[in-house]
């Protein structure tokens, strides 16, 4: 979901990850149940004159479970009957111009109060461009260990992916995780909200740490079709548990600072290093959750490390702990982000244009992964290239798989 190294990206929310929310609250509710309307009109972003009609609006009360479903007429209203409770709106779609750009469009709603009445909302949509480089892999739960009967979570990776016909440059480009580390649960928010709402910030807290490809503009080079790993731990993984994979070839990268990280493991000869740029607090390790982790990658936007940092570092502001600090990462600047949970009634912390969906794997230790789907029609037109759905929607982009792909390799 993003877009060019050069460009400005954005994502989206809602729905589980292989089966759409409709799965989560099945019950059959009778007519003296649905006792309340929720109207919803859907608006294009200034400078977009897509039509509105026919897009699919989903309520989702991420307390109760329950999710209801309406579809926009030709001035992009819905009307949608619900029960009592407090719902977000969500919506999506996309349409590919004449000379073959994706345009992406995704939004959200505050809250919305149903409860002993009806209630009308207005969303208006964010548009994005499909990105340049991509998630194309995350693997963060871990095997099983059968020497010892217990999860390996030591082995974490990330694959990234040029998604496009054009070669891309991974110098400057950054990687983080969002604070908090695991999504909050029971309908509880994100510390990172506008005052006095629900809603996010337009700024993505990363937590932690930051890390950055070296380089000076065109030193590392990701030619189309072509993708790069990235391990928490660089090394032969596979040699100690056999579940486990092998991270330590020449040509991954490591999340490795000898001073910023002590306590990952040395890369093996051959992996190269990405640049810690920002830590904050005393941890030792760089954190990545086992469960429910939210992965964005983004620029600088042209401003140097020291500047950057200067601008964007914030307290918490629920907490006088320095350790839940944050650099602030403004949503204009991600590429590509993918947020995962552990529950579907987990809070997200990514707003619908960073990732209007999520994934989820069965918990750790499972040995599972994550993958972004192929894009078959495009993958075709290609002539054998292979091309990644991109809608801004982990839900529909990203699959379980079993293994991950690195697995007996």
């Amino acid at each position: 979901m993003k877009r060019y190294l050069y460009s400005i990206i954005s994502i989206s929310f809602i729905l589980i990850i292989p089966s759409c929310l409709e799965n989560i609250r099945s019950d059959e509710f009778s007519e003296a149940e649905l006792s309340e309307t929720v109207i919803v009109s859907v608006k294009m972003p200034e400078g977009y004159d897509y039509p509105v009609k026919g897009l699919k609006v989903i309520l989702y009360d991420n307390t109760a479970g329950l999710q209801f479903k309406g579809i926009t007429d030709e001035q992009g209203v819905a009307e949608i009957r619900v029960a009592p409770g407090y719902y977000i709106a969500s919506t999506e779609t996309s349409f590919r111009d004449s000379g073959g750009i994706l345009y992406l469009f995704n939004g959200m709603s505050e809250k919305i109060d149903a409860i002993s009445q009806s209630n009308s909302v207005e969303i208006e949509l964010t548009a994005s461009k499909s990105s340049q480089i991509v998630f194309k892999e995350l693997y963060f739960g871990g095997c099983f260990n059968e020497e010892t009967g217990k999860s390996y979570t030591t082995d974490k990776y990330i694959i990234l992916y040029n998604n496009s016909d054009q070669d891309a440059y991974l110098d400057s480009l950054c990687l983080g995780v969002v604070h908090p580390f695991n999504a909050p649960t029971n309908g509880r928010l994100s510390d990172w909200v506008k005052p006095g709402t629900s809603e996010l910030r337009d700024s993505i807290p990363a937590a932690s740490m930051v890390w950055m490809f070296p380089g000076t503009g065109k030193d590392n080079i990701l030619e189309p079709g072509r993708e790069v790993v990235l391990a928490l731990n660089a090394i032969d993984h596979s040699a100690s548990v056999r579940n486990s994979v092998n991270l330590g070839r020449p040509g991954y990268w490591a999340i490795y600072d000898p001073i910023m990280t002590p306590s990952h493991a040395t890369p093996e000869a051959g992996v190269k290093l990405l640049e810690g740029i920002w830590k904050i607090g005393s941890a030792k390790a760089f954190v990545i959750s086992n469960n429910s982790p939210g992965f964005f990658i983004f620029t600088l936007g042209g401003k140097s490390i020291e500047q950057y940092i200067l601008d964007n570092y914030a307290l918490n502001p629920n907490s006088s702990n320095i350790n839940l600090s944050a650099l602030l990462v403004d949503k204009n600047l991600i590429l590509d982000a993918v947020e995962c949970l552990r529950n579907p009634t987990d809070t997200k912390r990514f707003m619908p244009e960073i990732d209007n969906g999520f994934a989820m794997i069965s918990g750790s230790g499972q040995g599972q992964s994550i993958i972004r789907k192929v894009d078959n029609e495009e993958t075709e037109k290609t002539g054998g290239r292979i091309v990644y759905m991109d809608t801004n929607n982990s839900s529909n982009d990203f699959e379980v798989i079993p293994h991950p792909t690195l697995y007996n390799q």
